[in-house]
């Protein structure tokens, strides 16, 4: 009884990312009303928040986790990120240092790994390349998902977003042909590997805790 209302309530808060989704409607995109792409990720983040966490860090990582699954959906077909979103991590993150869940210390080392170092090493890389390998948008995403990881998880999502892009990259080449031009966005793999640096750090905490020791 209780899986299944969580179920519910998962696959109802991913109809709300999609209706957002659509209601943007950036670059004329809108999901098809008969993928339940969000309602499915919805119902597996949301349950297992709920099963695994404390009830005011299951409500953070949901809203957050959502977010990002919404911002996933628009950059992979349009290559923008829309700032509500972001608007709504960064709240639910804020809520977060209020409440005790996170410490504004772990938040701001966060932001400093996740945006301010990346945003440094993109201004350096255009300023001699003249390309930009990052957005400004990929920078809000460093922000939320920075305050909302800390900085030791933020390290270890910047690493597998660039790791997964990258295969990514090279899967598509083999596919299509080689193209160094190509573009790749890069908010779905960071939410990827947010949520996964999140989920991993509760079921191995030792190990994030050497990482940190180090």
């Amino acid at each position: 009884m209780k899986i299944g209302l969580l179920i519910a309530t998962g696959m109802i808060l991913g109809y709300v990312v999609k209706r957002m989704v659509n209601w943007l409607s950036i670059d004329s995109y809108v999901m098809n009303s008969k993928n339940f792409f969000l309602e499915a990720v919805g119902a597996s983040l949301i349950t297992w928040s709920a099963l695994n966490l404390d009830v005011p860090e299951a409500v953070i990582f949901s809203i957050v986790a959502m977010s990002l699954a919404g911002i996933s959906i628009i950059d992979f077909h349009t290559f923008q990120i829309p700032f509500i979103f972001i608007i709504i991590g960064l709240a639910a993150s804020f809520a977060g240092i209020l409440f005790k869940i996170i410490f504004l210390s772990s938040a701001l080392w966060g932001i400093f790994v996740g945006a301010f170092i990346p945003l440094a090493i993109m201004l350096i890389l255009w300023s001699i390349t003249k390309r930009q390998g990052m957005g400004y948008g990929d920078i809000q995403m460093g922000l939320v998902l920075g305050a909302w990881l800390g900085p030791m998880r933020m390290a270890l999502t910047l690493f597998g977003a660039s790791l997964l892009s990258l295969l990514a990259w090279i899967g598509v080449s083999l596919i299509r042909g080689f193209d160094k031009d190509r573009a790749i966005p890069l908010g779905p793999f960071l939410s990827v590997a947010g949520i996964g640096s999140y989920i991993g750090s509760f079921y191995y905490p030792k190990f994030f805790h050497l990482l940190m020791l180090h």
